[in-house]
């Protein structure tokens, strides 16, 4: 059963990091390049600073692709990062039944969301690097938070801040 696949907004998103970057840097760039600097060329150069303060957002909220899917008691995990460069992709698999607990959390002014899975083994917990849950839908947010929560161990240790 697949919980969350967002390929088609990461697909949207990686198209986003290059315009904003080379539409935004365009628009700048002839400011300092005429001599006689005219009105649209400050129009043009803020709607550039623009762009490119959205680029700087984007990769401060690290949006990533997720894919989550529950197949014979493990929960199936594949991700990276959705910037078009200088991506990591990783996979992982958890046994439900060591999955201890989970840190669903907001920072950065609530913009970035982040996911954090606990297992519990014979040696104690451990804590998987966190997800970014920057690129999905408030519903698909809640959609594996409560998916989560009905798998969980610990329900007592769950936070979730959304």
């Amino acid at each position: 059963m697949v919980i969350v696949n967002n390929q088609l907004k990461v697909a949207k998103i990686k198209m986003a990091y290059i315009l904003s970057f080379l539409v935004g840097i365009g628009m700048i760039i002839p400011i300092f390049v005429v001599r006689a600097v005219t009105f649209e060329h400050l129009i043009m150069s803020v709607l550039g600073i623009g762009l490119f303060l959205y680029f700087i957002y984007l990769l401060i909220s690290e949006p990533q692709y997720i894919y989550m899917e529950e197949a014979k008691g493990k929960l199936q995990i594949k991700t990276y990062p959705a910037r078009p460069v200088l991506r990591q992709y990783k996979a992982f698999e958890i046994n439900l039944n060591t999955l201890s607990h989970f840190e669903l959390r907001k920072s950065f002014l609530g913009l970035k969301s982040s996911l954090t899975l606990w297992i519990q083994t014979k040696k104690g917990s451990g804590a998987y690097p966190p997800l970014s849950l920057s690129a999905l839908s408030k519903a698909e947010q809640q959609k594996i938070s409560k998916y989560l929560s009905s798998k969980s161990i610990n329900r007592a240790k769950n936070i979730i801040q959304l």
